[in-house]
């Protein structure tokens, strides 16, 4: 079991005596990089990659989607097992779940995917979780890769069926990433199922931009520290926590927090609200107690870790003295782009674009002091003034679930040191290639 770091850290040190009392508290729970003397081998990977093949495919995008395939089984280890699926209104289990041993066997079955009809995605994704629910067992990372260009149009197409059917593979061990491919395809129903699913969501512009995610995905699971990571927060009776990242939520007050991988940090912000008792005289008040837990990649629980959360009391005069700890500012500010860039989903959705324009106004003043916001709220400008508004909707839909559910760099204040592919911050969500769109100095 590896040791992971766990900090608390509230926006200001301290709470007011009288009056109510409300604390933004960053959890973070990081997983350094080990000592080479340290490191074991990986757990093994179970991957499903399952290609949408209907119609729209045809040419370029299913070339590429065979690439992004090929990619992967290149990378797989010995203990490594694949399966591939392709689909259209129909699935097709092209390949059961097993080792890779012959590639240019494995490139022949790739290169016979022909384009179909429409795109019952819900049939292509079960085919995918089937796949590996056959050879699962525990000390395996099992996870489908779904890639899709267009609307779920056939067999089960509910967004909310299909996250919740998500949800409940990823309960039994079984993880799914998605992979959205142009401009058709429904990101909504796309980032849902990654979010529900415990994976991580992608999408490109072009089938050759998917490659990098393809590989950022790969890189992740060869490095997962910690699975099924999750905190339950109980506070006072009387009070109030509200989760600000959106995490999903596991029941009352417990919330799923992302796979954590070496060299990196999973980080969540919660808002505490409630009163001091009339008469208190202690000098510290417990705010709350986090029990975090997780396995290790190879099935392995960590049992409960119990992390209170105190704070002194102060006369209000004292209080009001007290400077914000920056990094926590820093986290709010990036969480409330992410709600403002949620908003103007909605508001592009609508068509409603002079409601994205005061949006996107809003964003640019907050993001004032934060370079990396402050590039992502410029690029969300260009694409605008170029209209290209298909692609304005997808990159602020992809970009607020990036912010407020990314792996951050355990050295991200020191943005000239290099980092693991899964922690840089990206300004631009859906343009691949060789890394170019990430923050300068963040190249690994």
């Amino acid at each position: 079991m590896h040791p992971l770091n766990v900090i608390l850290t509230p926006l200001r040190q301290g709470a007011p005596r009288a009056g109510r009392v409300a604390v933004d508290l960053l959890l973070r729970v990081q997983a350094p990089e080990l000592p080479a003397e340290a490191a074991a081998p990986r757990a093994p990977l179970h991957l499903a990659v399952v290609l949408d093949r209907s119609g729209s495919m045809s040419g370029q995008p299913l070339a590429e989607a065979r690439r992004c395939a090929a990619a992967i089984a290149a990378r797989l280890a010995g203990g490594d097992q694949l399966a591939l699926v392709a689909y259209d209104h129909r699935a097709t289990l092209v390949q059961p779940c097993r080792p890779v041993q012959d590639r240019v066997a494995f490139q022949s079955l790739v290169n016979a995917i022909e384009p179909g009809g429409y795109t019952d995605l819900y049939a292509g994704w079960a085919t995918g979780v089937e796949a590996l629910r056959r050879v699962h067992r525990p000390g395996v990372v099992s996870r489908v890769l779904l890639l899709s260009d267009g609307q779920a149009n056939q067999g089960i197409t509910d967004p909310d069926m299909l996250a919740s059917a998500a949800r409940n593979a990823a309960e039994v061990g079984i993880s799914t990433s998605t992979y959205g491919l142009g401009e058709a395809f429904e990101e909504n129903l796309m980032t849902a199922m990654a979010q529900q699913g415990a994976g991580r969501s992608y999408y490109g512009e072009t089938a050759e931009d998917l490659l990098d995610p393809f590989m950022e995905e790969f890189d992740l699971l060869s490095s997962l520290v910690a699975r099924r990571l999750q905190v339950a927060v109980d506070v006072p009776r009387g009070w109030t926590v509200s989760q600000l990242n959106h995490y999903p939520e596991l029941g009352p007050g417990c919330w799923r927090l992302p796979d954590l991988a070496a060299k990196a940090e999973a980080w969540a912000l919660f808002h505490l609200e409630g009163a001091i008792p009339e008469g208190y005289v202690g000098d510290t008040l417990l705010l709350a107690n986090l029990t975090l837990q997780w396995d290790d990649p190879k099935g392995l629980g960590s049992g409960p870790r119990l992390v209170p959360a105190r704070l002194p009391v102060l006369s209000d005069a004292v209080f009001q003295a007290l400077p914000e700890d920056p990094l926590v500012a820093s986290r709010l500010l990036e969480l409330r782009v992410g709600e403002l860039q949620e908003q103007a989903h909605r508001a592009a959705l609508a068509d409603d674009w002079d409601e994205v324009r005061r949006l996107l106004d809003q964003m640019k003043g907050l993001a004032a002091e934060n370079p990396w916001t402050m590039e992502i709220v410029a690029g969300l400008e260009e694409l605008m003034l170029r209209g290209e508004r298909e692609t304005t909707t997808k990159e602020l839909r992809f970009g607020s679930s990036a912010t407020r559910h990314r792996l951050t760099s355990l050295n991200e204040e020191a943005e000239c040191l290099p980092t693991a592919s899964y922690t840089r911050r990206k300004r631009r969500q859906g343009k691949g290639g060789p890394l170019g769109s990430d923050t300068p100095g963040e190249q690994g």
